[in-house]
């Protein structure tokens, strides 16, 4: 397609409703549950909603419960599937079908086929501002506004730092993106720069408040004298997790090592067993799913990860340098080479070699502390508070 075609189609979103000064405004914000990254970043925005005046109410819809069981399980199940046995086809895939409007008709008509149920939630709720952090609704609201089934100010939130096709819609007010690169990319493609806004991925409001490091490490009863490793061991699956935790046993430099296994209790259970033998400059906890991730954060020295973007956000926020493992095929691939490239994050080329590379960053705290104030420069924590204030025609930094 000419870049021509591409400017006639990008540019059809002209119309869009104005709010009465009189009233706030009525806010729904749209994600789907495949995946964890959409929905946290919805939830950031829900959470910011409640200190940004202008706004009357907040819903926050999980589209895939107004999905047909065929199509629910295609963006959950389906997805969850392929990007854990077989993430080389998901990467494939990715890579496949990231071209503009390339299948657009036919995805969409699918999409509307099997949400009716979606669309007439959005009819019925009647959304002054409609925000989607997920590309599926964004097709639907596009498709509404078209064809005139709905007037809302329509919003797009992209949740990754590449802008993959998938996310391109025709009609919408703007565009939030979370870096330069990608706003460019959008410009290149005929996107208008005045639906354009780099704020950042939404991340939870707790991220962009003030924290005392020294306070929380005795709250979690951490030894002030031991730096502390920060595993996300409850994204990695059983065996990654646990592959990943009996390497760091043979990490040579003193740590503190603390393994969040989420919601997994036999990962909890089987994490504690490996560990009990640790030697003794090792000092392993084992934790359950917590509501307190920017405070687990704040007091850590190193973050080992995938790079989601939800993630990766969230680590710039709290100024933790990054050792990336395992990224998934695409996205997640894209998103490493991103933060690689800016130098607040490291990559063992094996799981066998994680322990030498946490040992190699431990002995150099200058490099540690050069990667902190790179991610400091680089965090956008008040993504969501600006994605509001934007939408609500107010000045930025605004709360």
């Amino acid at each position: 397609m000419s870049s021509d075609e591409t400017q006639q189609q990008a540019s059809t979103a002209d119309a869009v409703t104005m709010i009465p000064e009189n009233r706030g405004s009525k806010l729904v914000i749209l994600s789907a549950s495949s995946g964890s990254g959409h929905t946290r970043a919805g939830e950031a925005l829900e959470a910011a909603a409640a200190h940004v005046p202008g706004i009357s109410s907040v819903r926050h819809i999980d589209v895939l419960e107004y999905a047909s069981a065929l199509l629910a399980e295609l963006y959950a199940d389906l997805y969850k599937q392929m990007v854990s046995k077989t993430p080389s086809l998901w990467g494939w895939w990715y890579d496949k079908s990231d071209a503009p409007w390339k299948g657009e008709h036919f995805r969409v008509a699918m999409e509307r086929s099997q949400m009716q149920p979606l669309m007439e939630c959005l009819k019925a709720e009647a959304p002054d501002i409609t925000i989607c952090t997920h590309f599926l609704p964004s097709d639907i609201v596009s498709y509404m506004l078209q064809h005139e089934q709905i007037s809302t100010r329509h919003a797009v939130v992209v949740t990754d730092l590449h802008v993959h096709a998938l996310w391109l819609c025709h009609q919408f007010e703007r565009y939030f993106v979370s870096t330069d690169e990608s706003a460019y990319y959008l410009r290149q493609i005929g996107f208008p720069d005045d639906r354009i806004t780099v704020t950042g991925i939404p991340i939870h409001p707790a991220f962009s408040q003030p924290m005392d490091r020294e306070a929380l490490r005795r709250k979690y009863e951490i030894a002030p004298s031991l730096p502390v490793v920060l595993l996300s061991a409850g994204t990695f699956g059983m065996e990654s997790s646990l592959v990943a935790i009996r390497a760091l046993l043979h990490m040579e430099r003193p740590a503190q090592i603390v393994a969040l296994c989420g919601k997994n209790k036999d990962l909890l259970t089987e994490v504690v067993h490996a560990t009990e033998a640790a030697p003794a400059h090792l000092k392993f906890r084992a934790l359950p799913y917590t509501p307190d991730m920017h405070e687990w954060m704040a007091i850590s020295d190193l973050f080992i990860g995938k790079p989601g973007g939800l993630t990766l956000s969230e680590a710039m926020a709290s100024a933790l340098p990054m050792i990336l493992l395992n990224p998934i095929p695409g996205q997640e691939e894209i998103n490493a080479a991103s933060i690689l490239e800016e130098g607040v994050a490291v990559s063992p080329t094996d799981v066998v070699t994680l322990p030498y590379k946490v040992d190699l960053l431990l002995r150099e705290p200058q490099r540690l502390a050069r990667m902190r104030d790179r991610m400091k420069k680089l965090a956008q924590p008040r993504a969501a508070y600006t994605i509001l204030e934007t939408l609500l025609g107010a000045q930025p930094g605004i709360t």
